[in-house]
């Protein structure tokens, strides 16, 4: 019997534990831990015959992502109609990412280590209370315990109280290096001995007395909001779509469409990386796949009225696994809310006075992640005219070092005494799975361009536009170039808009455009080959989710955008998916201590001819005679 439910809506609670059910009955599977469990994406041809033809609905498959006895790690797909499994696929070779279960039993493991608590008594630090424990993915750096371990590296700090910033006082220059499927401490390394910072790290309310001239704002919608929820579906004015949060990317959009109008079929953070630039060898190795290595949705948190969210908000919960099959809540996972955002439009008739403006709103879609001392919010932000803003913010606390006096500091920057924050950037991948008014679309590149002084350029002013028709994979290896406008066009040569061009939407840099700086015969740059370029685009295919492979952890031969793109395959009139990376590159100031403001990235999506004139013309005045009298 086919599921009431939307196809793309997510798992329930039941449907999550049967799909653990039904899993551990595949060969080797019954006291397999698991690393997570999801909707399988229904078939993407079934799903839109579904919704544009009326066809059959999608079965309902859950995917277990599963760590067996025998250490292999395995998807197994399940027919939730039926309760059969058809799929077990195997990842050999690769290893499944921290799990939370894992996080918190290495920190206990540390603690009682002997050799950990015996380096910590030599610099005289007995209570275990006051030490906190940062469980961190081990990169593939060639350590001698990477052949045979599936290995973490455990790094201490001290809390002044338990309550304390840890991030003020590093351990420096000690780890452990833990067996995740063991639970037990392989090996401590140490460097260099340096004093404990006496650094201020504390930032709590009452640190610091609060101002008293900040007055309150109140946002209010007295008619109610303009949108309406249904399951996971969403409704706004013209805008529908779903949103969902998956284990591994977070915060998933599904068939996102304007008057009924397809514009993309999915997207989602495909993999953030976070390489650090300190070449110490307590620093050298960082550098966390926070979605491969720990998981984004894994990690998202549960958001505060009045704090994370303001406003007439409605939320969506999510629900999880944890390694047991077992499930868990994610209260307040998504919140969805109506902002004002300024002007839309405005224009002043100097000849007849007249003055016409509207305002602006946005829809937004939140949900926020903590992965170790950073915290991530990804905001997709949707617009009256048919743009969709992609925003990353990070907030969060700097990975520290700490220094002696007259230390030459290298690939960091000082903070406070004693202490400083490693050079590092934040680099987002995301996977827009665009169908431009259809699936088979193009993909363009458009930037300015000077025309020299001569008969078409007489006085040297003017310039155009010139349009790049990418054809294969390797045509669309791209970085941005802000002083050319260069933007991406991804649109349907079937179609035909009222001006004759084809109906379009463009991919635009705004903040957050850096490649990564890493060396290209490091480890880091071989893992995630994929920042290298801003832009890819590869031809639809279910398989390729993951930028840098669905389970990079300790791998360098994990694959990815790299390895697929080798082909060259042609991207020309077909169904198509753009790659494209956001991010910072962070050379830490004091300002950013002991708790940093928000940084941003991101990039918008803009119609380009896939209207015929402004679609925000129907928005109503605002009710202020100041600019409509009567």
């Amino acid at each position: 019997m086919s599921s009431p439910l939307h196809p793309l809506h997510p798992l329930t609670p039941d449907e999550l534990r049967r799909t653990a059910e039904v899993a551990r009955t595949a060969e080797g599977a019954a006291d397999a831990v698991f690393v997570h469990i999801s909707l399988r994406d229904p078939n993407k041809a079934v799903y839109l015959a579904w919704k544009d033809a009326g066809g059959p609905p999608p079965a309902r498959q859950g995917r277990a992502a599963i760590y067996d006895a025998q250490r292999r790690l395995r998807e197994i797909t399940v027919d939730l109609d039926h309760g059969t499994i058809v799929e077990d696929l195997h990842f050999p070779g690769a290893q499944p990412p921290i799990t939370g279960d894992e996080y918190v039993a290495v920190e206990h493991a540390v603690k009682q280590d002997p050799l950990m608590v015996e380096a910590l008594a030599t610099r005289g630090i007995t209570d275990m209370s006051l030490v906190q424990v940062d469980v961190l993915a081990a990169g593939a750096m060639g350590h001698p315990l990477e052949a045979n371990h599936r290995i973490a590296r455990a790094v201490p700090y001290l809390r002044g109280g338990v309550d304390d910033n840890g991030y003020a006082r590093p351990i420096e220059s000690l780890l452990g290096i833990v067996d995740l499927d063991e639970m037990r401490v392989l090996q401590i390394e140490e460097y260099d001995v340096k004093p404990i910072p006496a650094a201020d790290g504390e930032y709590k309310a009452g640190t610091v007395p609060p101002r008293t001239d900040l007055k309150a704002i109140e946002i209010t919608q007295p008619d109610g909001v303009s949108f309406t929820v249904d399951g996971n579906r969403i409704h706004w004015l013209d805008w529908e779509f779903s949103a969902a949060l998956d284990a591994q990317e977070g915060l998933v959009l599904h068939d996102v469409r304007f008057k009924g109008r397809r514009i993309m079929h999915r997207a989602s953070c495909a993999e953030l990386i976070v390489p650090y630039g300190a070449p110490h060898p307590m620093h050298n190795w960082r550098n966390y796949f926070d979605a491969g290595e720990y998981g984004l949705g894994a990690c998202t948190n549960s958001l505060v009225l009045g704090c994370d969210c303001v406003g007439d908000i409605t939320y969506l919960d999510a629900h999880l696994v944890n390694g047991h099959g077992e499930v868990v809540e994610v209260p307040n996972a998504i919140c969805l809310h109506e902002e004002d955002f300024s002007l839309l439009w405005k224009h002043s008739d100097h000849a007849t006075g007249n003055v016409e403006s509207r305002r602006a709103r946005r829809f937004v879609v939140n949900s926020m992640a903590t992965v170790g001392n950073y915290d991530y919010a990804f905001r997709w932000n949707f617009g009256l005219d048919g743009h969709i803003e992609l925003e990353v913010q990070m907030h969060g606390i700097i990975s520290t070092m700490a220094h002696t006096d007259g230390e030459v500091l290298q690939g960091t920057s000082m903070v406070d005494a004693g202490l400083s924050g490693p050079h590092h950037q934040h680099l987002f991948c995301f996977r827009l799975d665009l169908d431009v008014d259809g699936t088979d679309n193009t993909v363009r590149e458009i930037e300015a361009e000077a025309i020299p002084i001569g008969p078409d350029n007489p006085v040297g002013n003017a310039f155009r536009s010139k349009t790049t028709f990418f054809e294969t994979e390797n045509d669309a290896k791209r970085n941005a170039k802000d002083t050319l406008a260069r933007a991406w066009y991804v649109g349907n040569p079937s179609k035909e808009n009222a001006i004759g061009g084809t109906p379009s939407y463009r991919i635009v840099p705004m903040h957050g455009v850096t490649p990564m700086l890493a060396d290209p015969a490091s480890s880091i740059s071989q893992r995630a080959g994929f920042a290298r370029n801003i832009l890819w685009v590869t031809p639809y295919e279910e398989s390729e989710r993951h930028a840098a492979g669905s389970y990079p952890y300790g791998r360098l031969d994990a694959e990815g955008l790299p390895e697929w793109t080798a082909a060259d395959r042609p991207i020309a009139d077909t169904d198509v998916v753009c790659w494209y990376t956001v991010g910072v590159t962070h050379f830490v100031r004091t300002e950013d201590w002991p708790i940093m403001p928000v940084a941003r990235a991101g990039f918008r999506l803009e119609p380009a001819g896939f209207f015929d004139r402004n679609p925000a013309l129907d928005i109503p005045a605002s009710p202020a005679k100041c600019c409509h009298p009567e």
